[in-house]
C-alpha cells in the first residue's frame, strides 16, 4: 500500500506488515534448518577428527590408564615388527579416540572390565 490517507490505512498497513514479518522470519527459521540439515555430515566429520587428534583431559587417571594400556598393546604386542611410522601413528590416534569415546560412554569401559574379569577367573 503506497498512499496511507487514515488511521484506518496505517492500521492495515501496520498488520499488513506484521504479517509479511512473520512470514519472513518463518521462511528464515525453515532455511535454516534445511542449511543445518546440509551441513550435518560436515559436522560429524569434524566432530570425529576432533576426537582422533585431540585427547580428552577430564578424567587424568583415565586417560593415562588408556595411555599405558594402547601402548603396551599396539606397541609391543600387535604392532611389534609395524614401522616406526605407524608405530606412532596409530597409538596416538586410538588414545585420543578412546579418551573421548569413555568419557562420552561410561558403560563402555564397565563392559570391557567384565569382558576382562571374566578371561581372569
Amino acid at each position: 500500500m503506497n498512499n496511507i490517507h487514515t488511521y484506518e490505512d496505517l492500521m492495515v498497513e501496520k498488520q499488513r506488515l506484521k504479517l509479511l514479518l512473520n512470514q519472513r522470519k518463518i521462511l528464515l527459521e525453515t532455511e535454516f534448518e534445511n542449511v543445518k540439515l546440509k551441513l550435518k555430515p560436515l559436522s560429524h566429520i569434524l566432530d570425529f577428527t576432533d576426537k582422533i587428534t585431540t585427547n580428552d583431559r577430564n578424567n587424568p587417571l583415565i586417560s593415562t590408564g588408556i595411555e599405558v594400556g594402547v601402548n603396551f598393546l599396539l606397541k609391543k604386542v600387535f604392532l611389534r615388527n609395524a614401522g616406526w611410522i605407524i608405530k606412532f601413528v596409530l597409538p596416538f590416534v586410538v588414545r585420543n579416540y578412546l579418551s573421548h569415546e569413555v568419557a562420552e560412554h561410561p558403560t563402555w569401559m564397565q563392559k570391557v572390565r567384565q569382558f576382562i574379569r571374566k578371561k581372569i577367573s
